[in-house]
């Protein structure tokens, strides 16, 4: 885990948004910032601010590395030193680490980002985790199975494993077998899963078409078989890098904070929209202060051109959120269409929405 606290982390990147000199750097001027509305500032001393993302930080959250790094934050009247990124969780309990740093910070504004179809069945089945999603910073899910491209002619060896055997995160044992009921879907470290599958221990992994696809063809020389989950055999797998929030940060001023940390945060994405590589330097000064790489993954390149594809990717996904000039707004409709087939329920489609924060 990280060796030095959040808080200081996160000073240190606005300090490096301030004084960076590196050779090659380019900053996003404020001249280049495009406003998506305003935000009144205000104080909020005694509402600290803080963030459980789903993972480390990487080009999924370009448009929070952005906000950071450019102080946009802090422009919006947020103190940077007040906002604090949680350490990296075990997958599937975004949502229950949020709880806790509520529970134990009762003023604090606590926010979460984790896919819809992962929030949406956690919370029904531990209603106390008391969690609301606010916004969304991928109108899909880029999720997916992917596995080693494979020629008619190719032969089958003795040790391959049997080719329906998908390795997936344990938050998503349930969702694959009902995508795929035909195969046998086993859980699988997401460190290592890549190095699974091209060992031939699994015959397909859980994917991301913005980070494992990329990855694999770079390792292999070739793109891999991809079944993307959105649409297959009926899925509706709704919004992925849901913004959430624990519910008391729906009240009082702090509903109003939840809402400028999403405008600071997606100014932050049209920064990136607008200039992706741009965007690379940003990541690297935010993976710098934040750690990326203390997991070991093996689906991770370390190179520019693997950094900026994989933001092009996301670039994609977060411009199908854009509605009336801002992106990150949820469309109720669609996300009740997605509760409707994760939950296998018509009755309960309003789960878990409160699209008053960010409209």
């Amino acid at each position: 885990m990280w060796c030095e606290s959040s808080t200081s982390i996160l000073r240190k990147i606005a300090a490096v948004a301030r004084t960076s000199t590196l050779t090659g750097t380019t900053r996003i001027l404020a001249s280049k910032t495009r406003t998506l509305s305003t935000t009144k500032r205000f104080q909020h001393d005694q509402h600290a601010i803080a963030i459980q993302l789903d993972y480390y930080m990487s080009p999924q959250f370009a448009g929070i590395a952005s906000a950071l790094v450019n102080n946009t934050y802090t422009m919006k009247g947020l103190a940077t030193a007040d906002l604090t990124i949680l350490p990296v969780c075990p997958v599937g309990l975004e949502q229950e680490r949020v709880r806790i740093h509520q529970n134990e910070n009762p003023t604090s504004v606590s926010l979460g980002t984790v896919e819809q179809n992962v929030f949406i069945p956690t919370l029904k089945r531990n209603p106390q985790l008391k969690t609301t999603a606010i916004a969304a910073m991928f109108a899909t899910s880029p999720l997916c199975i992917a596995s080693l491209h494979r020629k008619e002619s190719d032969s089958e060896i003795d040790n391959d494993p049997p080719p329906n055997i998908i390795g997936t995160h344990e938050d998503t044992v349930a969702i694959m077998r009902r995508v795929f009921p035909d195969r046998d879907v086993v859980s699988s470290p997401r460190c290592t899963k890549t190095r699974d599958l091209i060992e031939k221990r699994v015959g397909a992994i859980q994917a991301y078409t913005t980070t494992e696809v990329p990855a694999l063809r770079m390792k292999l020389g070739n793109e891999p078989d991809v079944v993307e989950l959105e649409g297959y055999n009926g899925a509706k797998l709704g919004y992925s890098q849901v913004i959430f929030a624990a519910d008391e940060c729906l009240q009082d001023d702090r509903k109003e904070i939840a809402s400028a940390f999403c405008e600071a945060t997606f100014e932050g994405w049209a920064n990136v929209i607008d200039n992706p590589k741009d965007a690379v330097a940003m990541m690297k000064d935010a993976k710098k202060m934040l750690d990326l790489d203390d997991e070991d993954n093996d689906h991770w390149i370390d190179s520019d051109a693997y950094e900026l594809e994989m933001i092009e990717r996301c670039i994609d996904y977060v411009g199908g959120t854009l509605t009336s000039g801002k992106y990150g707004v949820i469309d109720e409709h669609r996300w009740r269409e997605a509760n409707a087939w994760l939950l296998s329920d018509d009755n309960n489609t309003d789960l878990g929405l409160d699209t008053s924060v960010w409209k």
